[in-house]
């Protein structure tokens, strides 16, 4: 928008024309700059004491007090009084001296002796100590005058309560270290900051000596050690309180050593390290449960010290610690080597998976020794990085050496290949050749035994259950994966599969990249449908109750063509469960279920994850790009797709459910529970109890769909209130034959719709009747005209008087609205609010950050953070209309995402954006939009600052 031209206009009005302060600020500049400084000063001592503070926080190019120093101080001459102080020039632009120090000082002093004697004095104290003292050293200030403002500081405390405030920056001009342990120990308020200058100007030297000229200090004030000692991690002091401090201190201290030392390519950690080891030989036990925790403060310093002292309680868990999460050993080599020459048994303590790590590390004496321990580890690993390892470092050995471990005569086929791998590639090929002969010699026996072995299948097969049950027999071994499938009750769902070509299929899923192998595929057709939907949710509730585990994800193949509605309801759970937990991935996975499934029921949990408010991220986003492409799939746009998300689930056609020799209708009741119909036309809430065996596992089928049905219907209904709320907010509309097949014809949305009041044309109201009929407010009929566009009906656009009658008539029919259609806002802004791209917001409106967020965050909105050079402010509030594809924003002056408590907000319009981020003019906002947006305004208002 085109800035308003403010010349000509005095100051004490721009105020009432422009909430922004930014221009405001450009304007009080340019007057200042143009000899007008007596009409700014006028102004700046009279204004509003909010416009101040919005000044006080503009942007250096807005503001002449920042970018000059005197300009500065001339305005705090005004505002200082007021206690306001505004920012601080640009750093490269301050000029602090004596003179300036000695101005702002006196500020200082006049301020408190104007204030009478109580609250107002102490106030004022307070804001001398928080934003004055800060500014009054100066670079080259001497010692004395340092000490005269800090005994200042000091009275000031005493006078108003003891709590130190802004004296770091003075104890920085104070060189001697003697200065700054004399403070600390004259008066507790100031440790904090003289530890902290102290602790940056000798940042550099050793912790060795660094805190030499204060141990006699924390001798004699121990609790300020055990509070500091974390980032002091001082190892003579540590020494000395260990021997006095409690459980709980001796853990911290730990905590921090071992921190501090746990870089071992620094030889400043020298004397750190030593200190631990005294420490370890006292307490063992406590160290060795801490580098269990935290295994990466283990460094290669510490581990030999561990080694070199043979610490009882510290060595069986070293070699672990060491290879934990480490893409590299090269620092632990030193005590890698000596430790497995000596102990070559404890290599059968490092996890398999690193285990290639630390044979990479070893030499060939390492290898000698450690042959047959190795041996053992490969008979019991298929790991490819473990052998590829091992074979690298088995060239340092001679063959004679790597023959006399004795593989060969093991008859273990990941140790064989292992081995034979070894002698393709050993320099020594003449040495080599007859071991790998006599290798290959005895694997050729084995294969030829093997084939004599095995079964000849009969030609031709008997059926296609024959042929595949031969060619499961082949496998021999199944994936340990497998295993929280591999049980009776599931495996019984693959009758008439035998349980061996039933674990045969989980172990072909599981191991499968992504596409099911033919078999797999083949095998899994044997199943009926029942059984191959109910060993889909068997699969999904395991994944879920393994907190989607992504080694348990193979169970999910098992879905596609088999899974019905039963996954719907567990999924829609955790995709929330999950989400709110942030735990996007596994989020995303069954929401993708979910959308693969690609029924209304399955697209309507979709579509709640994409509207709800307690998700956000890339959990929002995925559930948009899922609609997006189901709407693709059917070839509609989304707001159609959106519309038939609600499952009749067969109710309008005669739903009839079969258990045994039995079939029973399925009703609808008015409260939206179901009820059966047997054949003599008895209602029933439940199936009757099975009493033959013969058809057990027809009732149960039965049973479980019904159940699944009721839930599903009781969610969908439910799902209905913030769908409809939307398109009552957005004023969606239809055409009068497709609203009559949406929400007329449809045997669930015309039970529900009974309490919601429907507008034909912008002028008629009418409902739904108990007998499907259309009715008034008055109760006379209502004739729905065949081109009419129906909306649901708001009171933004109500006659007089219309409001009141359709309450009165649903109290008379004892209905209770779905959504609170009579009672939503009904106000439209004044027309001067109204401009052709936004929504102003009324005139001055500001108030604190905290109660912004608090009010808008209860009607749906989420604070957004501008990018770019200003990342971290906070320029508007957004409320999305997901699926109506847009978002209201609400504009304000910006401010840090971590809230400022003195800083008020200002805040400045409301706006429209569609799905292309364009901007919707206010002429084609709905009244319905309007209003509610305008109410929102209206909160604000309320609680604006004084």
């Amino acid at each position: 928008m085109t800035e308003i031209s403010l010349a000509a206009i005095p100051l004490h009005d721009i105020p009432l024309i422009t909430a922004s302060a930014d221009q405001l600020a450009r304007e009080i500049s340019r007057r200042f700059e143009h000899g007008r400084e007596q009409e700014v000063n006028e102004f700046i001592a009279q204004c509003d004491l909010l416009i101040l503070k919005q000044l006080a926080w503009v942007d250096p190019e807005d503001a002449i007090w920042r970018r000059d120093a005197r300009a500065w101080l001339a305005f705090f001459r005004l505002t200082g009084p007021r206690m306001i102080m505004f920012r601080d020039p640009l750093p490269k632009l301050e000029q602090r001296d004596a003179a300036f120090s000695h101005a702002l000082r006196a500020l200082g002093e006049k301020l408190i002796a104007d204030r009478p004697a109580g609250p107002g004095r102490r106030e004022a104290m307070g804001f001398v100590l928080e934003h004055i003292m800060k500014r009054l050293p100066y670079q080259g200030i001497a010692r004395e005058a340092t000490l005269d403002l800090i005994a200042w500081n000091t009275q000031l405390l005493e006078a108003r309560g003891n709590n130190d405030q802004n004296t770091q920056g003075l104890m920085k001009h104070l060189s001697d270290t003697a200065d700054l342990i004399a403070l600390a120990e004259r008066n507790n308020v100031y440790f904090d900051a003289a530890f902290q200058v102290y602790e940056q100007r000798h940042d550099m030297l050793s912790r060795s000596v660094r805190w030499l000229p204060w141990h006699d200090f924390f001798k004699r004030h121990p609790d300020y050690f055990d509070a500091r000692q974390h980032t002091m991690r001082d190892p003579v002091l540590s020494v000395w309180r260990w021997q006095h401090a409690s459980a709980e201190q001796r853990k911290a201290m730990a905590d921090a050593m071992l921190a501090g030392a746990s870089d071992g390519k620094d030889s400043k950690r020298g004397p750190l390290v030593n200190a631990l080891a005294r420490l370890m030989a006292i307490d063992g036990p406590l160290f060795a449960r801490l580098l269990h925790e935290s295994p990466y403060w283990l460094s290669g310093q510490i581990a030999a010290m561990i080694w070199k002292n043979q610490f009882p309680a510290l060595l069986p868990g070293l070699l672990p610690m060491i290879v934990h999460d480490r893409s590299c050993l090269e620092d632990y080599r030193a005590v890698l080597r000596p430790m497995l020459l000596n102990q070559p048994d404890l290599l059968l303590m490092a996890p398999a998976a690193s285990m290639h790590k630390v044979i990479a590390e070893l030499n060939g004496e390492n290898m000698r020794v450690l042959l047959p321990v190795l041996g053992t580890i490969l008979s019991k690993s298929s790991s490819k990085a473990l052998a590829a390892a091992v074979v690298k470092a088995a060239r340092k050995l001679k063959i004679e050496e790597i023959a006399g471990a004795g593989w060969l005569a093991v008859r273990n086929k990941n140790l064989r290949q292992v081995y034979k791998e070894i002698l393709q590639v050993h320099p020594d090929k003449a040495g080599a050749r007859p071991l790998l002969d006599t290798l290959l010699g005895a694997e050729a026996s084995v294969a030829t035994a093997a084939a004599a072995r095995a079964p000849v299948p009969a030609a031709p097969f008997a059926s296609e259950l024959e042929r595949l049950e031969f060619a499961a027999a082949a496998i021999k071994r199944f994936a340990v994966a497998i295993a929280p499938l591999d049980y009776p009750d599931i495996l019984t769902l693959f009758q008439p599969l035998s349980e061996h070509a039933a674990r045969a299929a989980l172990h072909l899923t599981a191991s499968a990249d992504q596409m099911l192998a033919p078999l797999a595929t083949d095998l899994l057709a044997q199943l009926s449908p029942e059984h191959r939907a109910r060993l889909a949710l068997h699969a999904v509730q395991t994944w879920i109750a393994g907190e989607g585990e992504p080694k348990l994800r193979w169970m999910l193949r098992l879905l596609p063509g088999a899974a019905d509605e039963r996954i719907v309801e567990p999924l829609g759970t955790a995709v929330f469960g999950w989400g709110k937990k942030s735990n996007y991935p596994r989020a995303i996975v069954a929401l993708a279920q979910l959308s693969a499934l690609d029924t209304p029921y399955a697209l309507l949990r979709v579509m709640e994850a994409a509207a709800s408010p307690k998700l956000k991220g890339p959990l929002v986003y995925a559930a948009v790009q899922a609609l997006e492409a189901a709407a693709q799939r059917r070839n509609c746009a989304m707001d159609e797709l959106v519309d038939e998300l609600t499952p009749d689930f067969g109710l309008g056609g005669g739903l009839t459910l079969t258990a045994g020799a039995h079939n029973y209708g399925i009703a609808l009741q008015n409260d939206l529970s179901l009820r059966l119909v047997d054949a003599k036309g008895k209602l029933l809430k439940s199936l009757p109890a099975n009493k033959d065996d013969s058809t057990r596992e027809a009732w149960q089928a039965a049973a479980s769909r019904f159940a699944t049905l009721a839930a599903a219907l009781k969610t969908s209904a439910r799902l209905q209130a913030p769908r409809l709320m939307s398109a009552f907010i957005t004023g969606k509309s239809w055409d009068a034959q497709r609203w009559t097949r949406l929400f007329l014809a449809h045997p669930l949305l015309r039970i529900i719709g009974r309490s919601l009041v429907w507008q034909a044309d912008g002028a008629a109201s009418f409902r739904i009747a108990e007998d499907f009929s259309l009715i008034r407010a008055d109760d006379e009929p209502f004739h729905l005209a065949p081109q009419a566009r129906i909306t649901l009906w708001h009171p933004a656009g109500a006659g007089a008087g219309e409001a009141e009658a359709w309450r009165t008539h649903l109290a008379d029919y004892q209905l209770t609205p779905l959504i609170d259609q009579t009672g939503a806002p009904a106000a439209l802004p004044p027309a001067a609010l109204l401009k052709c791209d936004c929504l102003r917001a009324p005139a001055g409106l500001a108030m604190t950050q905290l109660d912004l967020a608090s009010i808008l965050g209860k009607v749906g909105y989420r604070a957004e953070q501008r990018s770019g050079s200003h990342a971290g402010w906070i320029d508007w509030h957004a409320w999305p209309l997901r699926t109506a594809r847009l978002e209201v924003r609400v504009l304000s002056s910006p401010c840090p995402d971590s809230p400022h408590y003195g800083m008020p907000v200002g805040i400045a319009s409301a706006e429209l954006r569609d799905a292309d981020d364009a901007l919707v003019p206010t002429a084609n906002w709905p009244s319905s939009l309007l209003a509610t947006v305008w109410s929102h305004l209206l909160l604000l208002d309320a609680k604006r600052m004084a």
